[in-house]
């Protein structure tokens, strides 16, 4: 099924099939994301099963002021973080012992967490009340997908919730914040600051 995020329903449609377990594609302010309930063991598992990888997520989360429930965070890294979110990066921080499933950040001791500006998803997750796990809409070691009706193609039990708008992203710029200074792991669409 594919489903515009123009339709008025669409918010109620994913969040119900996050609920129950299941798998999303929908759209972010840069790529396509997988999106499955951060705190489901085998809504996760599945993903793996999707992605033929087992792998660390990023988890999609409301808003700034919900960081600190999974990730450790001090005044610096707030002021930090506050300047790009919501934007088009990943921060990584350390994580705190929280409801999301040990399949997340695999035992690592670290969050990866986007706030995207895409409220979409935004709203999703508000109205869930979780966060949402984020990765890109591709098979391990394959190129991210980037046209839906490929998607359709080469995932078509999936629902996915599209926008009109054309995508053309390098992915999410990813920031190590776990000490004091930051580091780049990965330049995407979000400029160095």
């Amino acid at each position: 099924m594919i489903v515009n995020i123009k339709n008025k329903h669409c918010i109620e449609i994913a969040s119900k099939l996050i609920n129950d377990g299941e798998i999303i594609i929908y759209p972010t302010d840069t790529l396509y994301g997988f999106g499955v309930d951060a705190t489901n063991r085998n809504a996760i598992n599945n993903l793996n099963l999707l992605k033929k990888r087992e792998q660390m997520y990023s988890i999609i989360l409301h808003s700034i002021s919900d960081i600190d429930n999974f990730a450790f965070i001090n005044q610096n890294k707030l002021d930090y973080i506050n300047k790009i979110l919501p934007g088009p990066y990943t921060v990584i921080l350390k994580s705190k012992k929280s409801s999301l499933s040990k399949l997340v950040n695999m035992n690592s001791g670290t969050i990866g967490i986007r706030i995207p500006k895409s409220n979409f998803i935004l709203d999703v997750v508000k109205k869930i009340n979780k966060p949402v796990v984020t990765t890109s809409v591709n098979i391990h070691g394959q190129k991210s997908i980037e046209n839906v009706i490929e998607m359709e193609k080469v995932f078509p039990e999936i629902n996915i919730f599209k926008e009109d708008l054309a995508t053309n992203s390098y992915g999410s710029t990813i920031i190590d914040l776990t000490k004091n200074d930051p580091k780049i792991l990965r330049k995407g669409d979000g400029e160095i600051v």
